[in-house]
């Protein structure tokens, strides 16, 4: 099996896991909140779901994890190219990406696979996974303010009413972790719409207005 295939099946798992997440979001959507009948088996779906997709979700990541250690490869780097280093590296980019549709961050991700993004002195393209987009975000943060970054982890405003935090200095208290860097740890078991509003709710926290995002999908460039 050549690196290509194996590149390929890992793409295909995590564009099969984000677009899985977002299905409890349509299931919603086809509620009908006045039929005790459709509320019972809505709801009882979901709980039902995600029980089962939290197991596929940390299988998944195990088993891809297992396999980019192993090969030596990491997909979801492969065409990521960063404009945050030059000037015209960013304009570059920039030109690039606009010969496509840009989104904000009120639009509907639901299905949708991102391409790139442009925020302020930052433009990335390449990008595969909202996952991927979401932690190229963080680490935009980071260097806007590394010690409103670092107290993520304590804010309020991050964790859950159930108490589920959105970062973590451990990794522990999270579902499916992603470390960042020492003492710090994301959620990324999260729908493109639950990390669309993340990425909103964090942009505002960090004074940076979140309809100044460009962002581009993937599909778009795939149908010229």
């Amino acid at each position: 099996m050549t690196h290509t295939t194996i590149k390929q099946i890992l793409d295909s798992l995590n564009t099969l896991q984000e677009q899985l997440m977002s299905l409890p979001d349509d299931m919603l959507l086809s509620i009908d909140p006045r039929d005790n009948d459709s509320l019972d088996k809505g709801v009882n779906f979901i709980k039902e779901f995600n029980r089962n997709m939290m197991q596929f979700t940390q299988s998944a990541a195990r088993i891809a994890e297992q396999v980019k250690t192993h090969f030596g490869i990491n997909p979801e780097e492969d065409e990521l190219e960063q404009g945050n280093d030059s000037r015209s590296s960013r304009e570059r980019i920039t030109k690039e990406l606009d010969k496509t549709q840009a989104y904000n961050l009120q639009d509907d991700f639901t299905y949708k696979r991102p391409y790139g993004f442009v925020l302020e002195d930052v433009a990335v393209k390449g990008i595969k996974t909202w996952k991927s987009m979401y932690l190229q975000i963080l680490s935009a943060m980071k260097t806007i303010n590394p010690i409103l970054y670092s107290s993520l982890t304590k804010e309020e405003k991050f964790i859950s009413r159930r108490g589920n935090p959105l970062f973590s200095e451990t990794g522990k208290e999270l579902r499916v972790a992603e470390k960042m860097n020492d003492n710090f740890y994301a959620e990324v078991n999260l729908s493109a719409n639950m990390i669309r509003r993340n990425m909103s709710e964090i942009l505002t926290h960090f004074g940076v207005d979140p309809l100044v995002m460009k962002v581009y999908m993937r599909e778009d460039r795939d149908a010229e």
